[in-house]
């Protein structure tokens, strides 16, 4: 698939060489220069997602590091159809109480399994419109542009669709699709006009240049967001034992990816409490424009009031969510 977007930033090359600075003098200076990158694109306001695991568990696909998929053990995880619009409405009006600006309906499983769900799932999107300030999001797999059209005539905004590692890397993490099939559904969203959220998990056995090779293919698919995640290792997991990453080199990938996409949102999501632990509040200071409030999908979040302390210990205040208007649908 051609890429598309303009190639700004960083070259792959000082990319390199910076994502293995993680010495304290070098990491300050990359910090640094990742902060003052950070607030002449985005100033000093940070947003807030959240999201709810509106279809949870036997997901047919093998992706090692999650729980939810076939090969774990799926130890403590909830099994559910998808949530009627009633329920996700709520839990969108109660994720706009703490205070997030975005809102996605995530799904397991490969996509979406027929009428009776995309019904539910319109009208979900049509009361967060009509109802909330949030912006509609949501990541249910492989959708085609008929359905992707449908749900942006319903209300939604954003489409997320992680290609969670570098093309190099991922039929380590997953065979059960491929790295194309995930660019061809990016291609479909931008297709329809959606704004477009795509990033990765790390931690998980990467090299730190493959965590640049994921970055360039992000800025060349010309993404709007970029969530970053860490492995918080499952019990069951084909990667229950994989060691953690230091947070300084969580730090150092969160900053290279700022420095390569400068006018990206970085959204720093799973596994932020676990891999940086007492450093968490550096994420915005490494170039991360948004973080998670609430829980994930199969384990708990921060609460509102951590999250704002972690935000104002940077000097950075919250972004004001603005009502979303109901998106016109491309030809």
């Amino acid at each position: 698939m051609p890429y598309t977007g303009d190639i700004t930033g960083i070259s792959t090359d000082e990319a390199v060489h910076l994502i293995r600075k993680t010495s304290a003098a070098d990491l300050q200076s990359l910090l640094d220069r990742a902060a003052e990158t950070r607030s002449a694109s985005f100033g000093n306001q940070v947003g807030l997602c959240a999201i709810v695991n509106a279809k949870s568990g036997l997901c047919s696909e093998d992706c090692t590091f999650c729980a939810q998929s076939s090969q774990a053990a799926r130890i403590g995880v909830a099994v559910h159809a998808l949530l009627p619009a009633r329920r996700l409405i709520e839990h969108a009006i109660r994720a706009e109480k703490t205070g997030a600006t975005s809102f996605s309906l995530v799904t397991s499983g490969r996509r979406i399994t027929g009428e009776p769900e995309m019904a539910e799932l319109e009208e979900a999107l049509h009361a967060i419109v009509d109802r909330t300030k949030l912006m509609p999001c949501a990541s249910l797999g492989f959708v085609d542009v008929t359905r992707l059209r449908r749900l942006k005539r319903a209300g939604l905004c954003r489409y997320h669709h992680n290609l969670e590692a570098a093309r190099s890397f991922f039929p380590s993490l997953c065979t059960t699709h491929t790295f194309d099939q995930k660019l061809e559904t990016l291609a479909a969203a931008k297709a329809v006009g959606l704004s477009v959220c795509s990033g990765g998990i790390f931690g998980v056995g990467e090299s730190p240049e493959q965590r640049v090779e994921l970055a360039d293919t992000l800025r060349r698919t010309g993404v709007d967001a970029v969530p970053i995640n860490f492995l918080d290792a499952r019990p069951g997991t084909p990667l229950e034992r994989q060691p953690r990453l230091m947070p300084e080199d969580c730090l150092a990938t969160i900053a290279v990816f700022r420095l390569m996409l400068p006018r990206t949102e970085i959204i720093v999501m799973g596994g932020r409490e676990v891999q940086l632990g007492n450093q968490q509040a550096a994420i915005f200071r490494a170039g991360a424009t948004a973080t998670l409030v609430g829980d994930y999908l199969t384990t708990r979040g921060s609460a509102p009031e951590d999250i704002a302390s972690l935000v104002s210990q940077q000097g950075l205040s919250l972004r004001p969510a603005t009502r979303a208007s109901r998106p016109q649908t491309a030809d």
